[in-house]
């Protein structure tokens, strides 16, 4: 037998992309909490909005920060007990990235060359008012350990320069549903992929991973994955997702396919009611 390991961006996949809400998912939420189903957040969010966020979500497990940079295990979990334990002590981490500071100091000449707007450089009010977020909300997305977003705000042609440019600073340019990530070479498929084989060495038997995402910077983490689903958008066309026939894309967009996604998965593996 195989275990179920499911890995899953939050904004426009499991959130709504409006409203940031996940109710819609709630059927197969309830189906993966009665199964103990690790559901993992894998996610451009910081650690300081998933912490909240797992609270009202109802989540346990273990979760991806800023675009797979860094992963953060509960104390209590058996999960890679050899990991050092993060300044706040409840949790172990396992860092894939440089930090922010370190794309900071590359970005700083850049900016005087191509025309961005880095989070470093704006208000909580005024991301509050780009995003829909409430302005506590925006300030928990200000605080990046990993990355830094940028509003591109040059042509497509100049952010393909842009990023050859950091590409040869050992940095990287990801974009997302709202924003373009400068971060270090890793993704959110590292991330999911380091944490299966610590789920796998725990559990003793394979491990099926499902991955869900809407945008450019989860493709990695769909082109991995044993079972890959394409959340339909109700802002921008899907991704390609080269290599991938398989590849299942929702009916409906955000949560609503989510769930749809989720309880035929389950079905399919004989895991459903």
């Amino acid at each position: 037998m195989s275990r179920l390991l499911i890995s899953t961006d939050l904004d426009g996949t499991l959130l709504d992309h409006h409203s940031y809400s996940a109710a819609a998912a709630e059927p197969a939420l309830q189906q993966l909490r009665q199964r103990r189903i690790p559901w993992v957040l894998n996610t451009s969010k910081t650690l300081a909005e998933l912490e909240p966020l797992r609270r009202q979500l109802d989540n346990s497990h273990p979760f991806v920060v800023e675009n797979g940079a860094a992963l953060y295990i509960p104390v209590a979990s058996p999960l890679a007990p050899d990991l050092a334990t993060d300044p706040t002590g409840n949790y172990r981490c396992k860092v894939f990235g440089p930090s922010r500071r370190r794309i900071l100091l590359a970005l700083e000449p850049l900016s005087r060359r191509y025309r961005f707007t880095g989070f470093s450089a704006l208000s909580p009010e005024r991301l509050a008012e780009m995003t829909g977020l409430a302005p506590g909300q925006a300030g928990l997305a200000m605080a990046r350990q990993f990355t830094e977003p940028l509003i591109w705000e040059d042509s497509r042609g100049a952010l393909q320069d842009f990023a050859s440019e950091l590409s040869l600073l050992n940095f990287q340019v990801q974009r997302g549903g709202r924003f373009t990530h400068v971060m270090g070479h890793c993704d959110k498929a590292d991330a999911m992929t380091w944490l299966a084989e610590q789920y796998r060495a725990l559990w003793g038997e394979p491990v099926t991973c499902m991955a869900l995402g809407d945008s450019h910077n989860d493709i990695g983490m769909l082109k991995r994955a044993d079972l890959a689903v394409l959340v339909r958008s109700p802002t921008h066309r899907p991704p390609e997702i080269p290599g991938r026939t398989d590849l299942v894309l929702t009916a409906e967009p955000g949560p609503a396919g989510w769930n749809s996604a989720v309880l035929a998965a389950l079905q399919q593996l004989g895991l459903g009611t």
